[in-house]
């Protein structure tokens, strides 16, 4: 499963890039609510034929569990509540959930990093295919058809936007 970015880990997160940021969970109730998510996951989600054939789908083509048992996926924390971000992954390894995400609860935090995970899988940004994923994974309830992220090119290679 994705490691969580906490203060005492050994990663080197990227640095703020066109307003994301990759911090480490030092809030006690943000750090509970993305392990409750990670929970959520872990336990309900992986392992569902459907979530694990949709993911099948994107273009890197690794199943669900492909992906989370990637042991260098990271999952970092970003202070923004505008209410206009929920997550972000960069080159297929960062991913950071906003505190506007973290704020509407565990699974809304579950919806958000299984989104950023199809980015991971590779799902352009440019679609809905990455949150369409929300509908095979147990989580269709938080399925948002109005959401496309978006892939901007910079020198960090590629970062998919929610």
């Amino acid at each position: 499963m994705p490691n969580i970015h906490i203060s005492s880990s050994k990663y080197m997160a990227p640095s703020k890039l066109q307003g994301w940021q990759w911090l480490p969970y030092i809030d006690k109730i943000m750090l509970d609510v993305v392990k409750r998510a990670i929970t959520i996951i872990d336990k309900r989600i992986k392992g569902s034929k459907p979530c694990e054939a949709a993911f099948k789908t994107l273009p890197d083509g690794k199943s669900f569990t492909d992906i989370w048992n990637l042991k260098n996926v990271w999952i970092s924390y970003d202070p923004d509540r505008s209410g206009n971000k929920y997550g972000v992954a960069l080159n297929k390894q960062h991913i950071s959930i906003t505190a506007y995400a973290l704020a509407m609860g565990q699974w809304m935090t579950a919806a958000t990093i299984i989104h950023e995970l199809a980015h991971v899988n590779g799902a352009p940004g440019n679609n809905t295919q990455a949150e369409d994923m929300l509908l095979k994974c147990m989580l269709k309830q938080h399925h948002n058809p109005n959401i496309i992220g978006q892939i901007r090119n910079s020198k960090l290679k590629n970062v998919a936007l929610v």
